[in-house]
């Protein structure tokens, strides 16, 4: 893995000699959608109330990195030993992965709560994937059966919750690759972290209840720039 550049334009012109009050590493299990989601979140931070003095940065998956969770800690973890920027009093790594089950075991997702916890990261979790959260965006769920979302079995390759977020809401735009941030999920973003409250939140709910902590990670990154101004 490598630590790529910051997300985003930090400062106003005001601030251009000004240094980030706290960082964000970033460390996903996808190579696209939740680099691009960050990405996108954090280029409209005036919109979203985050503060120019957070700074989020991406690291990134060489090439033939395994994606597997356990992976991801370790490989961030050495990212992060080797970084000359990271302060671990003000700034903080976040491992953002799915839950699937049929790739991380309990036992794994046990193991990989545990390095977390030991190395200072912040575990986000969403079972079952990334798309889950984007459906928060449009959707409370409230209409659909929880457990077929929760399996989230393939059909023609797509998975059931790509499958409804591309059909029923997207209208057939939603491409992993190309999520397009700005038109389809930056106006939802507070009702995303609204409608996710009703689902599991904790690392221990998680493993077994549908949920995400993304919404979670948003709202702290709102409210750590109302105390960085």
């Amino acid at each position: 893995m490598r630590l790529d550049q910051p997300y985003g334009k930090r400062f106003d012109e005001k601030f251009t000699n000004a240094e980030p009050k706290c960082k964000y590493f970033i460390a996903c299990e996808g190579k696209k959608t939740e680099y691009l989601y960050f990405k996108g979140l954090i280029e409209a931070r005036d919109e979203l109330a985050i503060s120019p003095f957070i700074e989020v940065l991406p690291i990134r998956h060489s090439t033939g990195t395994n994606s597997h969770p356990l992976t991801i800690i370790n490989e961030a973890k050495d990212v992060i030993d080797d970084c000359d920027n990271f302060f671990p009093e003000t700034d903080f790594v976040c491992i953002i992965v799915d839950r699937d089950s049929e790739s991380f075991n309990l036992a794994q997702y046990d193991e990989a709560n545990s390095l977390c916890q030991r190395y200072g990261f912040k575990f986000i979790v969403t079972n079952p994937c990334i798309e889950l959260w984007l459906l928060f965006h449009y959707s409370d769920l409230s209409g659909y059966c929880l457990q077929e979302l929760l399996e989230n079995k393939k059909t023609g390759g797509r998975t059931f919750s790509e499958m409804l977020l591309k059909d029923e809401f997207l209208r057939g735009s939603y491409n992993k690759t190309r999520i397009r941030f700005e038109r389809n999920f930056k106006p939802y973003v507070r009702v995303a972290i609204e409608n996710s409250k009703k689902f599991a939140m904790t690392v221990d709910e998680l493993k077994i209840k549908i949920g995400t902590r993304i919404g979670l990670l948003i709202e702290e990154m709102m409210e750590q720039g109302s105390n960085t101004e």
